[in-house]
């Protein structure tokens, strides 16, 4: 991504499962959304939620990611 703040907050995020990956994309709607990314700025946040949707993509083709 080129952006080590971001990048950090979607390793954060992914280190702890599909599950929970699924739920920052729910809340990312929300006004509160989640605690990792009420570190970033609007724009970092948007990053952040579109790599996690590219990343689940993958896993929902595949089936990989049980929940």
């Amino acid at each position: 991504m080129g952006n080590s703040q971001v990048d950090k907050v979607i390793h954060s995020i992914c280190q702890r499962g599909c599950k929970y990956v699924n739920t920052v994309l729910q809340e990312s709607c929300e006004t509160q959304g989640c605690q990792e990314l009420q570190k970033l700025n609007r724009f970092e946040q948007s990053l952040v939620i579109e790599e996690l949707k590219s990343v689940m993509s993958v896993y929902n083709q595949t089936g990989s990611c049980k929940i």
